[in-house]
């Protein structure tokens, strides 16, 4: 059986028409659309290239920096590294300029100095240099004798990086600060929790270290 040919439905001059008028009354409405639409695209390709932009001058601002440093003026390399931290802050140069101005105080000593530096770059650093700052953290509370903060500072930089191994020794460094402090319970949660993974580097550490907690004194 032959299926017959069914004709196409031609448009009709009253369709068009409709068409014409719809386009007509919301003409006002599809321009604004439209500018709209263009605004959003413009709007978007100018904060791509001011972030670019702005990614550069911070590594050339960087760069000059550490050339300060290596030529061993070191007040003009802190001055340069506190004015890239300072205006070019949460981008890669400015968090490499935190981290270096920070050991920079270290280095003379200025251990709070350092901190406050970290504290500042911490809120707004690209997650990649998260761990880094946590364990700089970790060292400028240790030479302040606060090792509470610092085992605190190692928890931190274990929550926030990315490989597994890293993640055991920061969590080892911390219980360590912990049994120094005088904090054994919490320095032996931390060895509990790494003796269970027996491929971790840390795992015979922690098995040592957890005997040496839990054992009972003996009785004479």
């Amino acid at each position: 059986m032959t299926t017959p040919n069914i004709p196409a439905r031609k448009r009709s001059g009253a369709d068009e028409e409709t068409m014409t008028e719809w386009f007509m009354l919301h003409q006002r409405d599809v321009a604004w659309a439209v500018v709209a639409l263009a605004i959003i695209v413009g709007g978007f390709w100018y904060y791509e290239r001011s972030q670019s932009i702005k990614a550069q001058r911070a590594e050339a601002a960087y760069f000059q920096a550490r050339q300060s440093a290596a030529a061993g003026n070191l007040p003009l390399a802190v001055s340069d590294l506190q004015k890239v931290v300072s205006r070019y802050e949460g981008t890669n140069a400015g968090t490499q300029a935190a981290l270096t101005l920070a050991q920079t105080l270290y280095d003379q000593k200025k251990f709070k100095e350092g901190l406050d530096v970290l504290k500042t770059a911490e809120a707004k650093a690209p997650d990649h240099f998260k761990p880094s700052i946590h364990l700089l953290e970790a060292a400028g509370y240790e030479e302040l004798k606060n090792l509470v903060a610092a085992a605190e500072q190692y928890k931190l930089a274990a929550q926030v990086t990315r490989f597994p191994v890293d993640k055991a020794e920061y969590q080892a460094a911390a219980a360590r600060d912990y049994m120094a402090a005088g904090k054994t319970e919490e320095a032996k949660a931390i060895w509990r929790e790494l003796v269970k993974d027996e491929t971790a580097p840390t795992a015979a550490e922690a098995r040592v270290r957890l005997g040496e907690l839990e054992a009972k004194p003996m009785k004479i």
